[in-house]
């Protein structure tokens, strides 16, 4: 590597050339890059459960619905019916749109002779008062629209539309914004229209996941630039530094984007973490790079190449564990969890490769411009130093050194209490672990305020849920088919149990349904026939008579499938988690040894996610343990100051965690990843210590000197780098997306909590254990 080094320094021009050409591809796909926030995203294309899924919806059609819902004292006047009207009519012609459903557009069966005509409920011309009073007794009436299309009060109506599937996110957004501007438009100002729907969920977690992709890199770039200006006192070597970044984030984006990857709410936090990640390279190669030509007053070629080569091996083992923290995420079943894992890893790798290539390089290159700066710098240094000598000769150690120094004299001085309060800390934080919940439901990702959110909240309080869950039910014979009466009862019973006992479900429909609504007809409309056909010839006849659009929705084309739907409010995780156990439990008795059954949709894929996570988090949090493990023992090559130096990096996870269980923060897509991402991190602030600390030991000082002139090495980098990461992810905050606010305020007091334990808690330690080296001839 020292070769290496020697050879950038001696081809700085083309070694600068080469870097800014492999720029210029990454560039180009960096503008390519492209948001999408569909369930899809979040299972691996071979995961069992997203094919089930995927089948489901090339039997029974896709659940993209998008509800329009208004209120109104009456929704049953002239006025009202035509506005609805009128807007069924036009949205339906839009191009995406699959179906429609609206009271305007419901259809009510009516027997006559020996077939069944499908009307319209509400006639379509002369709505006189007379007319409008029947449709709305008959809507009323119709067990299959209260609830779904009206409120049981005829206050309240949504507008359903199932739209075309597609992951295209922009062309899905323009189809969204058709629909709201078309139903906008004809409403006016007698409505207030509410829209909701997983199509506007997903719309709006990806135009927050946009703005805060916007905002967060400039912002983080700004912190950085401010305080290597502050920590440097050089302009000209902040403006490097943002340069250095700048390549790195387009490094690793544009390789992101060439991958065909797209950006989620998940997947924005790459960029600002890979940056504040980053700068710490940079931050020790040119604080090193200054100490030696402007303070001690070395050659400015010997000083950038001797800053390289006495850093790059710590800077290389802090990449390393870091990357590996974030490889750790490979073993994620959660997709954009392994994903921010794989690219944020490779970017961090970039980020080593850009820092001993593109600055050094840059350095020389531009050697007149640093070093006419420097030399002014120098001068000024000299002069001070020199009048502050004649007058008065204290510690030449700066103020930040010096509060360093009083630090580690302090935890020297009482190791015993600093170990006795940092274990109390954690048994506190070890029972708040044990308060942990996960909590997946996207809905409540949305911010407080946001106009889809309260959307749904007015839905749901005026008309009933909108969250789809779906039961298949199998017949395992032609035998026990959806043709015989005792089958269609089995879906009856099935939905009468659940709707009496799921007290979350507010809507359910099925093929027992439609077919009970027939068999009234038939029989001229008596009550007494709203039942199940006794005899299996009638629903053959229902079959062949029954409309085709809704039959395609309900059953499979051989009769041996039925779908019962349900819609329910929106619940947490552990009610969810509780109704399924349920479910599951009363289908396995139900269903018997005749049928099967099975769960789909987006509600059971939401739940299944909840699952993945919990498994990922143990599986990725012990592989980046142990790998990094191994990493700090080829670091201290003593097996003791391994042991010591992993507990504080356990520290501020526990404590974390702790303080996520206390507060009843969730786990969620995002702070599922604080552990192993903490882990990566922190191990950083300790390899440059105890790098430092095991050259001091081994020059012959004992422990206690030795962790003194390792304040005094490299503490300030710590510091500065560790300040940098905090801001850095503190800066997550601004985000607009819950996930990702408690992602970045949670990692940033994790990486204060790292801080902390690296200089109180890890030299207290290496006190109280007295870990040995071999000293240095």
């Amino acid at each position: 590597m020292n070769r290496l080094i020697d050879l950038i320094i001696k081809q700085s021009k083309y070694v600068l050339i080469s870097v800014i050409l492999i720029s210029i591809p990454f560039g180009y796909f960096y503008t390519k890059q492209r948001f999408s926030n569909h369930v899809d995203i979040y299972f691996n294309q071979d995961d069992p459960d997203l094919i089930a899924y995927r089948k489901f919806q090339e039997i029974y059609g896709n659940e993209e619905q998008v509800v329009i819902v208004f209120k109104d004292r009456d929704i049953f006047t002239k006025k009202n019916i035509e506005i609805i009207r009128m807007i069924s009519n036009e949205i339906k012609d839009i191009k995406g749109i699959q179906r429609l459903f609206s009271i305007t557009e419901a259809e009510e069966s009516i027997g006559i002779e020996d077939t069944i005509s499908f009307t319209k409920i509400i006639p379509e011309d002369g709505l006189d008062k007379q007319k409008l009073n029947s449709a709305r007794q008959r809507v009323l009436d119709n067990k299959l629209l209260v609830h779904n299309l009206i409120s049981i009060d005829g206050t309240t109506t949504a507008i359903i539309i199932e739209i075309e599937s597609t992951e295209d996110s922009k062309s899905k957004r323009e189809l969204l914004k058709n629909i709201k501007n078309c139903a906008n438009n004809i409403a006016g100002d007698s409505f207030d229209l509410r829209f909701s729907g997983p199509p506007y969920v997903e719309d709006s977690i990806n135009a927050l996941s946009e703005r805060d992709y916007i905002i967060f890199t400039p912002i983080i770039l700004l912190i950085i630039f401010s305080i290597i200006a502050l920590m440097l006192k050089k302009i000209s070597l902040s403006i490097l530094c943002q340069l250095n970044l700048g390549l790195i984030g387009i490094w690793a984006i544009g390789f992101f984007t060439l991958c065909n990857e797209s950006m989620n709410m998940v997947t924005t936090i790459i960029a600002p973490v890979l940056l504040a990640i980053s700068v710490a390279d940079a931050i020790h190669l040119l604080s090193h790079y200054r100490e030696m030509h402007v303070i001690k007053g070395n050659d400015y070629t010997t000083s950038v190449t001797n800053a390289a080569k006495s850093i790059w091996l710590p800077c290389l083992f802090t990449s390393l564990t870091t990357g590996i923290g974030f490889l750790s995420f490979i073993t994620a079943t959660v997709r954009p969890v392994k994903i921010v894992g794989i690219f944020t890893s490779i970017g961090i790798m970039m980020a080593f490769f850009m820092t001993f290539t593109f600055l050094p390089s840059t350095l020389i290159l531009f050697k007149r411009r640093f070093e006419k700066n420097n030399s002014n710098e120098t001068n000024h240094r000299m002069m001070s130093t020199s009048s502050k000598q004649l007058m008065d000769p204290p510690s030449r150690e700066s103020l930040f050194t010096n509060i360093l120094l009083k630090f580690g004299g302090f935890t020297i001085t009482n190791y015993k209490a600093i170990i006795v309060f940092f274990v109390l800390i954690l048994i506190i934080a070890v029972i708040g672990i044990t308060r942990l919940r996960f909590e997946t439901n996207i809905d409540t990702y949305l911010p407080d305020g946001n106009k889809i959110k309260s959307d749904i909240k007015f839905i749901e309080e005026n008309l009933g849920g909108n969250i789809p869950h779906v039961i298949l039910v199998k017949a395992k014979s032609e035998e026990f088919d959806f043709t015989h009466p005792h089958s269609l009862k089995l879906i009856e019973e099935i939905q009468n149990d659940l709707m009496r006992d799921i007290k979350h479900f507010s809507i359910s429909f099925s093929i027992a349904d439609y077919f009970k609504e027939i068999h009234r007809a038939f029989n001229n409309n008596k009550e007494e026939y709203y039942r199940i056909p006794e005899k299996q010839i009638d629903i053959i006849d229902y079959y062949e008579l029954a409309d085709i659009e809704v039959l395609d929705r309900i059953i499979s084309p051989d009769y041996r499938e039925a779908r019962i739907s349900f819609q329910s409010k929106g619940s947490s995780n552990i009610i969810a988690k509780r109704n399924y156990k349920f479910v599951n439990n009363y289908m396995k008795r139900k269903t018997g040894e005749n049928y099967s059954y099975n769960f789909t949709g987006l509600s059971p894929l939401s739940l299944n996610i909840a699952d993945n996570l919990q498994t990922s988090q143990i599986k990725s949090f012990l592989y980046a343990f142990v790998f990094i493990f191994f990493m700090m023992f080829f670091v201290c090559r003593n097996a003791k100051l391994t042991i010591i130096s992993m507990i504080p990096n356990l520290f501020p996870i526990i404590l974390t965690l702790g303080i996520m269980g206390w507060l009843n923060i969730p786990l969620d897509v995002t702070t599922i990843m604080i552990a192993s991402v903490t882990i990566g991190i922190a191990v950083d602030d300790t390899i440059h210590y105890l790098i430092w600390f095991i050259r001091n030991g081994s020059s012959g000082m004992d422990n206690r000197s030795s962790i003194l002139k390792t304040y005094k090495d490299v503490g300030k980098p710590i510091v500065i780098t560790t300040l940098v990461l905090i801001l850095g992810f503190f800066v997550l905050v601004l985000g607009s997306i819950k996930p990702t606010q408690a992602f970045g305020t949670l990692t940033a007091l994790s990486m204060c909590f790292a801080l902390i334990g690296d200089l109180f808690f890890l030299p207290a330690l290496i006190i109280i254990f007295k870990p040995r080296f071999k000293k240095k001839d």
